[in-house]
């Protein structure tokens, strides 16, 4: 599984992970105060949000020559721009400080960030070690713009970036030079641009259109990828290792410094 209808894995996952910290916090047994306490689950929250924001913040600045071209990505915060570290610092940090006047808080406040936090490491890993199973590079039949059959398996051997997309999706065409200086730039990764559902005629007139050179543009009219991977939205990215086994899969659009991160950590 990939995704929740549109909602990819890992937010569903974040998003859970966060409802459980704030039901620990709601429901921890409270004794009898001499003053009224703020909402234990609202402070998880807002330690949430801090350490998402700063951990953004801190990932545009180290990244900031990625995004100068094209600043707008600087808000597509679903990129997976994010320093994890910074994230779980800063919001303890906000956390350690909120919580300094409300001592009855600490321990029901701190407990639960940290049941949520260990829940979304672990099931994480378990996600990751299922999609790795389950969603291996897929043994198909595709052709190229030259009616020529190509087996996406002969893409073993070197990293593999393969992007599903349909001429048809504003995110697809948005994200295409990115992919595009990307494949020029890391020779030593292989960058597959499988169209879905299209014909020959649609995909090259809008190559011709917008004035793409890319490699390794490939046909799969039956949109058999989609169906094999679990795919419901595009764009999708997945990132292969050289054994064909699947270490990261991106839906929506990706920015410069988001994808530069994650081949990164694909090598």
């Amino acid at each position: 599984m990939s995704s929740v209808g549109p909602v990819p894995m890992p937010v569903v996952l974040i998003l859970a992970c966060m409802l459980l910290a704030m039901a620990v916090a709601r429901l921890w047994p409270s004794g009898k105060e001499d003053m009224p306490l703020p909402s234990a689950a609202s402070m998880v929250l807002d330690m949430v949000l801090i350490g998402l924001l700063c951990g953004r913040i801190s990932f545009v600045v180290l990244n900031f020559t990625l995004y100068r071209e094209a600043p707008w990505g600087i808000l597509q915060i679903a990129d997976g721009g994010y320093h994890v570290a910074v994230v779980l610092l800063s919001g303890l940090a906000w956390g350690v400080w909120r919580l300094r006047q409300w001592r009855p808080l600490r321990a029901r406040v701190l407990t639960a960030a940290l049941v949520g936090v260990l829940c979304w490491a672990g099931c994480g890993q378990l996600l990751s070690a299922w999609q790795e199973r389950q969603m291996p590079l897929p043994a198909l039949q595709v052709a190229d713009l030259q009616g020529g059959r190509v087996d996406l398996q002969q893409f073993r051997g070197r990293p593999l970036v393969l992007n599903l997309w349909a001429t048809w999706c504003g995110p697809c065409r948005r994200e295409m030079p990115v992919l595009a200086t990307a494949q020029r730039t890391h020779a030593d990764v292989h960058f597959v641009f499988l169209n879905q559902g299209e014909t020959l005629a649609e995909v090259q007139g809008f190559l011709a259109s917008e004035r793409l050179k890319l490699g390794n543009v490939l046909l799969d009219e039956e949109a058999a990828a989609s169906t094999v991977l679990g795919v419901q939205a595009y764009p999708s990215t997945l990132l292969f290792d050289a054994e064909g086994r699947l270490r990261e899969l991106h839906l929506g659009e990706l920015t410069a410094a988001g994808l530069e991160h994650k081949l990164r950590r694909l090598r």
